[in-house]
């Protein structure tokens, strides 16, 4: 099947209604539609992390009527409802009738999918993933059969699969639960519950292995088989050399790897009655160097929420406030988010992606040198 563009995949979930919704977006071309009412429910979906995106978040559900507020926002109106094969199957799966919702359209790239977000009044009841491309149908996969395997093993706060598979019109869905209310919270700095997060993570799904048996041994095998898509300004010899350093010191070693989530950041995850929930599991490994996320979430925090340079994170691991980084874990964590981010752009890194790249490529090169 032809991949459609935004627009299509879209026009193949949704038609003419009688709801009313706002659609806008941001200057990074992420779009949102978000329903008039109970948007304050709806707005749980925009995650922004710029000081305009939080003030449209709090302001834009009590202003929306007012033209120079939507205008200011360049938001448009439209009336819509979702289509009826979709409507009956989520009324199914969260036993409700009239249910309301909002998208968003995804982050522009390789990976791009829809997120819905289903509500019932004041309770946010799941999400839905929809996508028309095999490769993210297969991340879909991936990530309900890594759910379920989590969940047999007593991993708690993280959410239940509840269907994965087609609409009649070819469109990939992936369909979970959540304990997400209005009073849910978004912490933006590390805490006891991410660490205490992390522990059972690695307990309950710890596993001793040879390491060329593990996950994380194929990734730096892809990305060595990759260097050519790296983008210019990457030191490509550099890395060549760390990853044949590491291969050579782990060869035919028993290592104790452990589950890897790889996207373990704030807009993953909230905490709800004081405990911490993490959702978004479609890039997880199973055998990977225990607590790499805790770095993810450092790096990416820093680079998108404090918009740090290499330099000013540099600074940051001279300081007596890195005391918990441990410089062999940091390297592993920023090869893996190297290769990550490489084979699955396919060589075309650009924007965001690209500034990221040039950043982890400098921690990289500081903490081998």
């Amino acid at each position: 099947m032809t991949r459609r563009d935004k627009e299509e995949l879209l026009q193949g979930i949704i038609t003419a209604g009688a709801k009313l919704f706002y659609r806008f977006s941001n200057a990074d071309g992420k779009t949102w539609l978000m329903p008039a009412r109970n948007m304050q429910v709806g707005m749980n979906l925009y995650q922004p992390s710029g000081k305009k995106g939080k003030l449209v978040k709090a302001l834009f559900p009590i202003l929306h009527n007012i033209p120079f507020v939507r205008s200011a926002i360049h938001a448009e109106t439209l009336r819509c409802d979702l289509t009826d094969e979709l409507v009956q199957m989520l009324c199914l799966l969260f036993h409700e009738n009239n249910l309301e919702f909002s998208i968003f359209c995804g982050t522009p790239c390789v990976h791009q999918k829809i997120t819905m977000q289903l509500s019932k009044g004041n309770r946010i009841l799941g999400y839905c993933k929809l996508t028309d491309s095999d490769e993210i149908a297969m991340l879909f996969d991936s990530e309900s059969k890594i759910l379920s395997e989590f969940a047999k093993k007593g991993v708690t706060g993280i959410p239940e699969c509840l269907f994965y598979g087609k609409l009649k019109n070819g469109i990939n869905l992936f369909i979970q639960n959540t304990v997400k209310t209005g009073k849910s919270s978004v912490l933006h700095r590390w805490t006891s519950l991410h660490d205490d997060f992390l522990d059972i993570l690695y307990r309950n799904t710890r596993k001793s292995l040879v390491f060329e048996d593990s996950d994380y041994y194929r990734t730096l095998i892809e990305l060595k088989s990759h260097m050519d898509w790296l983008p210019e300004g990457i030191d490509r010899t550099s890395i060549i050399h760390i990853i044949d350093q590491l291969l050579a010191r782990y060869q035919y070693q028993t290592v104790g790897f452990s589950a890897y989530h790889a996207d373990f950041t704030p807009w993953n995850m909230f905490v709800e009655n004081g405990k911490l929930f993490v959702f978004d599991w479609e890039y997880a490994r199973l055998t990977y160097p225990p607590f790499l996320d805790h770095y993810h979430f450092f790096t990416q925090t820093a680079i998108f929420e404090r918009h740090w340079q290499a330099d000013e994170i540099i600074v940051f691991l001279q300081s007596s406030e890195a005391n918990w980084v441990d410089k062999e874990t940091y390297v592993f964590y920023l090869l893996d988010v190297i290769a990550r981010f490489t084979v699955r752009e396919k060589g075309n890194v650009t924007d965001d992606i690209l500034r990221s790249m040039k950043i982890w490529n400098d921690l990289l090169i500081y903490l081998c040198r």
